[in-house]
């Protein structure tokens, strides 16, 4: 077509080859590989770092419930009366073997349940004390309601403990997690419940409960 010259205008070929040798100079160059891989396997690290430590920490707060449930039944059974003030003194040295994790507070339920073969699920509530997570007391289960008890506890005519330990775990995680209606993060909920018979009598009062 005329205006148009069928040669490669000038400068076309070397630039063509400059951007070539460009190419193979950047492609063979190896400086800030490292720094790139790095950049890419830190989260992944940090990651395994902080799920690493949060197991742990739940593991371990899982056992110091239990131990919370064990403790407060262990002393409990050992009386042959009790009465509120007792019951509550127990819950809070129960408590204080969660320190120091702050994050969520207890609530802890001590039960005494008659065990008999007329119960439809094996027991019934005696006497009941709870401790709330704000602290507060109060009775907790009703006297006189009837109750689930283990297969194994269903020895006719005879008395148990029950200590009930509820806890919420909150991982570093939940701090930028969903939250309920209140604010609160949503955890992981941990719970342990252990059925002690009594020591020294064969069923234990509360005399004021």
């Amino acid at each position: 077509m005329a205006g148009q010259s069928k040669y490669p205008q000038a400068g076309t070929a070397p630039r063509r080859r400059g951007l070539l040798l460009a190419f193979r100079r950047l492609r063979r160059d190896r400086r800030g590989v490292a720094a790139v891989e790095f950049a890419m396997i830190v989260p992944i690290l940090l990651l395994l770092y902080l799920g690493t430590m949060e197991i742990s920490s739940g593991v371990s707060l899982n056992k110091r419930v239990a131990r919370v449930a064990v403790t407060a039944a262990d002393l409990v059974t050992q009386q042959s009366e009790v009465d509120r003030k007792t019951l509550e003194g127990i819950m809070e040295i129960g408590a204080s073997i969660l320190f120091p994790y702050y994050a969520d507070t207890p609530r802890i339920t001590i039960a005494g349940i008659d065990v008999d073969e007329d119960h439809p699920e094996g027991g019934q509530v005696v006497w009941a004390r709870r401790m709330n997570k704000d602290g507060s007391f109060e009775t907790g289960w009703t006297a006189g309601n009837f109750t689930w008890v283990p297969e194994r506890l269903r020895i006719d005519d005879t008395f148990v403990v029950m200590v009930r330990v509820d806890l919420v775990y909150l991982p570093l995680i939940t701090w930028v997690t969903d939250r309920d209606a209140d604010g609160t993060p949503l955890g992981i909920d941990m719970s342990e419940t252990y059925w002690f018979h009594p020591r020294l009598v064969e069923e234990i009062d509360c005399t004021n409960c």
